[in-house]
């Protein structure tokens, strides 16, 4: 008897800890080598925080324990400066906007202890980063077999069987590498591309084709649904979890708006900064090579469409970037759903862009040996777009001699007995994240582009003041108050959201002075960028032994502030 107790005792254990190390993945090397996890990200941002433009904080943590680090770029009082927040890797899987986030800080910390000019638009305006908004979901590519994340960290019940979690990828071929799995059956609607069998299509019947395979995520079915990696571990999607357009019950998109500590994070500490101008993120929702555009959604009492008079500031800025980046060619930006680049416009009512920082550049095709040469005349061959972009990215792979691309090898599939298995497609992270040889050269553009957003941030001046004497101590003050930066003090856009504080301006009297008409501190309208301006005036009485000046001060917490003083010369 005690001989049976300490047996299952053991096997208890045993099983135990099998499940343990089973469910916790294996270390890895990075997807990509180097890349920063967070312990290296972590030493990276605190050698930035040495020098004095630098601090260093936390957002918080997020539900898998990690932190959320916040580094503030500045002079003096910064949070009472116009502000610039950069956010990195908005999608887990796209490391390479953490990566860019950090380097741009060492970039313009170096370049503003050596440089008067740079040192000035520190001096000027805050700049916040937060270079890894995702934490949870970026630590995907730093563990082993490397799979792209769906979310953070909460269970989530994908499939509505009731289990959460259950049925995720699994490494069938032992490479490190979750891809796909394709299996032949008559019904299915795959079939490999004529150009290149890798690549797999969907069939179109209208063209004759008839599909050949199934395609699955590689993974078992752990739950017995005859279903295949649909319930993945994780979670909620940072960038489906805003509430601009929210996509309630939609995969990805949490059970409602800002619902994970890491969104809630990042809008808190937007709300707590009035001083925040404009926003930058680095974001498959791209609108600095695929510009907004005014639309129907523009009209309506709720906003969609980016409004006509914000339109042409933002292809301003998106032709700046695109000549400073130099690329070409860049995909489609991602649905608006829930995304953080809208949310912080059209809510938030901050000027927001965004932009991927990297694709796989476009490789054409070699001609075909039996390809026919074509003149003007030669009506255009099939516009199949099926497949395009993934042909294009094994081109570039294979020009730049990186192995993207797991060949399709054949298994055996518990699920699939007397059945063809094949295991292949691309691997994981190598489509959104270039080789870190080009992380300097990216990271050199987007300071270079940030340092321009910022030049172009409205500035204030105080000018054309003038005391007019009316008689019996009274007095007509008045003064303009003019925007000579490019962009205006508030898009259009966020003066209907009135999230964004008004212009302000004020008149300060001597002691002995009173004011006859109106209210010492008046609210300005919109000053559009350039030179628009705005005029105020006052009555005021001034006693006899009054002090003859008066001072003046506009502001407002995301443009700035600035004063001047007016003489009353003449006096009763």
């Amino acid at each position: 008897m005690p001989y049976a107790v300490t047996f299952l005792a053991l096997r208890s254990a045993f099983l135990m800890l099998s499940s343990l190390l089973l469910a916790a993945p294996a270390a890895a090397v990075p997807a990509i080598e180097g890349y920063a996890d967070d312990a290296a990200m972590a030493d990276q941002l605190e050698a930035i925080a040495q020098s004095p433009l630098a601090t260093l904080t936390s957002l918080g943590t997020t539900a898998g324990g990690r932190d959320i680090p916040l580094l503030t770029l500045g002079t003096g009082d910064k949070d009472a400066k116009p502000g610039l927040l950069i956010l990195g890797n908005v999608e887990g899987e796209s490391l390479l906007g953490s990566e860019l986030a950090v380097r741009l800080a060492q970039r313009l910390v170096d370049t503003a202890e050596t440089d008067t000019e740079a040192g000035g638009l520190l001096d000027r305006a805050t700049v916040y980063l937060i270079p890894r908004p995702t934490p949870d979901a970026s630590a995907a590519f730093f563990q082993s077999p490397h799979a792209e994340p769906h979310g953070n960290l909460r269970p989530v019940d994908d499939d509505h069987d009731g289990e959460m979690d259950e049925n995720g990828p699994a490494d069938l071929n032992g490479d490190g590498w979750i891809t796909m799995m394709r299996v032949e059956d008559p019904t299915g609607t795959w079939m490999p591309h004529p150009d290149d069998p890798r690549v797999m299509i969907e069939a179109d019947p209208k063209r004759g084709e008839k599909g050949r395979y199934l395609l699955y995520p590689e993974s078992r079915d752990t739950d017995g649904d005859e279903q295949y990696g649909e319930d993945p571990p994780g979670g909620v999607e940072f960038n489906r979890n805003f509430p601009f357009a929210y996509p309630y019950f939609e995969r990805g998109a949490g059970p409602h708006q800002v619902s994970e500590p890491e969104t809630q994070a990042v809008a808190d500490f937007a709300f707590a900064h009035p001083n925040l101008f404009a926003v930058f993120a680095f974001t498959d929702h791209d609108n600095l090579m695929h510009p907004w555009k005014p639309g129907d959604g523009s009209k309506g009492r709720i906003k969609t469409a980016v409004l006509a008079e914000d339109a042409d500031y933002f292809n301003h800025l998106a032709k700046q970037y695109q000549e400073i980046h130099g690329g070409k060619d860049a995909p489609e930006r991602s649905s608006e759903k829930g995304a953080f680049t809208p949310w912080t416009y059209f809510h938030f009512g901050r000027w927001s862009v965004g932009t991927r920082g990297w694709w796989i550049p476009k490789v054409d095709a070699e001609p075909k040996e039996n390809d026919e040469p074509k003149d003007e005349n030669t009506p255009k061959r099939d516009q199949d777009k099926r497949g395009r972009d993934a042909l294009a990215a094994l081109r570039w792979f294979d020009r730049e001699k990186i192995a993207g691309f797991v060949n399709w090898t054949p298994i055996e599939h518990p699920g699939f007995p007397d059945r063809r298995v094949e295991v292949g497609g691309f691997k994981p992270f190598l489509q959104r994240n270039p080789p870190a040889r080009l992380l300097p050269e990216l990271a050199e553009k987007h300071a270079t582009y940030v340092c321009r957003l910022i030049e172009q941030f409205p500035k204030l001046q105080v000018r054309e003041t003038k005391a007019e004497r009316l008689g019996a101590g009274v007095w007509r003050v008045t003064a303009t108050v003019a925007n000579p930066g490019y962009l205006p003090s508030v898009s259009a856009m966020g003066e209907i959201s009135t999230w964004p504080q008004p212009l302000q301006i004020e008149i300060e009297l001597p002691e002995g002075a009173s004011l006859l008409t109106g209210h010492r501190r008046v609210r300005l309208p919109r000053l559009t960028g350039s030179g628009g301006s705005a005029e105020q005036s006052w009555l005021i009485r001034a006693a006899s032994d009054a002090k003859p000046e008066v001072r003046i001060h506009a502001w407002s917490p995301s443009v700035g502030s600035a004063s001047a003083v007016v003489t009353m010369k003449e006096r009763e």
